[in-house]
């Protein structure tokens, strides 16, 4: 059974108890209706093979070519590491940063944390207490600073905004960004911080 907690409406500041939950089950908040939390059976091997096929997917998504670019004979490639390389060498580093940041470590921290919690979870003695809480709490304030659909979407908008002016070639890193991308937003809708606690709570203390 889930460990009720007293938790705080987010639409509303109605302040209830958590109750315990059975697989499939949502709460909804007596005064204003929104969805407070939900069951997520299975999270624990869900989140474990989401973030793995997210984490395979990482070196090739950042490394092979996305688009070729070809227009007026000249023709230019380019990855999510290439872009980065480029906006240093053109003199914007803050933005070269920024895009490192928020599209290259961010999603690699956040994939491994999150498969590491997993793997801890599902295997108890693998990892301290401490540890598991700490990388818990580590994933929850990491996890705002990930922006890769932001670039999927600059990919997009750069695809439609160019075709017209030349031939345009998918690269072989697409596929393995796009993969990657779907198994993040997987992985963030299979895993749950607060349940990941519950689920903590409920198998007891270790060292």
């Amino acid at each position: 059974m889930m460990i009720n907690r007293i938790c705080v409406c987010p639409d509303c500041d109605l302040v209830f108890e958590r109750p315990a939950l059975a697989n499939g089950q949502a709460a909804e908040c007596g005064r204003c209706g929104a969805r407070l939390c939900q069951s997520k059976p299975h999270f624990v091997d869900k989140t474990l093979a989401f973030s793995l096929a997210g984490l395979l997917f990482y070196i090739p998504a950042n490394t092979l070519p996305v688009l070729t670019l070809l227009i007026l004979g000249m023709d230019s490639t380019n990855s999510m590491m290439n872009g980065v390389q480029q906006l240093f060498s053109d003199g914007y580093w803050w933005m070269s940063f920024l895009v490192l940041l928020c599209s290259v470590v961010v999603p690699l921290i956040d994939l491994s944390l999150m498969f590491f919690i997993a793997l801890g979870l599902k295997m108890p003695r693998l990892f301290p207490r401490a540890y598991l809480i700490k990388m818990m709490c580590w994933q929850h304030r990491l996890k705002e600073w990930g922006m890769t659909e932001v670039y999927m979407l600059g990919i997009l908008v750069a695809y439609i905004k160019m075709i017209s002016m030349g031939k345009i070639l998918i690269g072989a890193g697409l596929p393995f960004f796009v993969g990657m991308l779907v198994s993040v937003m997987l992985a963030h809708l299979s895993y749950d911080t607060e349940y990941a606690f519950d689920y903590l709570d409920e198998q007891g203390s270790y060292d």
